[in-house]
């Protein structure tokens, strides 16, 4: 089981890090041997970020980015666009991408620019915030100014990021999870709001200081989202 996994990841990177399909790989093509642990039965560490296979969840390390103003991201890694990111994420994109995947999830493709109208397609999962050993939906961060509430409950659409210029592009970008659709990024928002940029803020009301540490928690929606439909 453990070579198994082991040999799954390390393919899975050669096709992320590297190009796409007849392009030359990049210079750095596989996942480095000590982002990659078998913690026990079913459980692995990609990088830091926690699979337990049993219990179809991913955890990893976050941090508060922003308490108020226009947001465009839930989660962003290092170098991202800290801007307009609720939080930010302690982890590497093609991590996530790889973790997401080896817990049998789909991406079907994203839209094809920033603001696109059309509606993500993917698998879909739920997203959490734990702190202090309480958890929220992340959707509670989330401000909707037309509607005057916390982001409508919804679940995320993994598209899968699309490629830039051959390199895998949530890696190039930095992008994980989106409000305000982007062809780059893992996890993007199916709700109508997410073709407009002007919809959502920073929660204030929910989200603690700038820098204070929380963990993300994404487990599979079950049943899984037929195929086209829209949760």
């Amino acid at each position: 089981m453990q070579r198994t996994m082991l040999a799954t990841l390390y393919l899975l990177s050669l096709a992320l890090l590297g190009a796409s399909a007849g392009e030359n790989p990049a210079p750095t093509t596989a996942v480095p041997a000590k982002d990659i642990e078998r913690l026990g039965e079913g459980r692995f560490r990609i990088g830091n970020i926690l699979l337990d296979k049993t219990s179809e969840t991913l955890r990893f390390p976050a941090a508060v980015n922003m308490q108020e103003g226009i947001v465009e991201l839930v989660a962003c890694s290092s170098a991202g666009k800290l801007h307009e990111s609720v939080f930010l994420a302690d982890i590497e994109p093609y991590h996530l991408q790889l973790a997401l995947l080896l817990l049998g999830l789909e991406p079907k493709g994203g839209v094809q620019y920033q603001g696109d109208p059309t509606t993500p397609r993917g698998d879909h999962v739920l997203i959490w915030v734990e702190r202090d050993g309480q958890r929220r939906r992340v959707e509670d961060y989330v401000w909707d100014l037309p509607r005057q509430a916390p982001m409508e409950r919804t679940s995320w659409v993994f598209t899968g990021s699309k490629f830039v210029e051959g390199q895998f592009g949530a890696q190039v970008t930095r992008t994980l999870i989106t409000t305000y659709h982007d062809p780059y990024t893992i996890l993007d928002n199916p709700l109508p709001t997410g073709g407009d940029d002007t919809v959502y803020e920073a929660n204030k009301r929910v989200a603690p200081a700038v820098g204070t540490t929380v963990t993300l928690v994404i487990q599979p929606v079950k049943p899984r989202v037929a195929k086209g439909e829209t949760k």
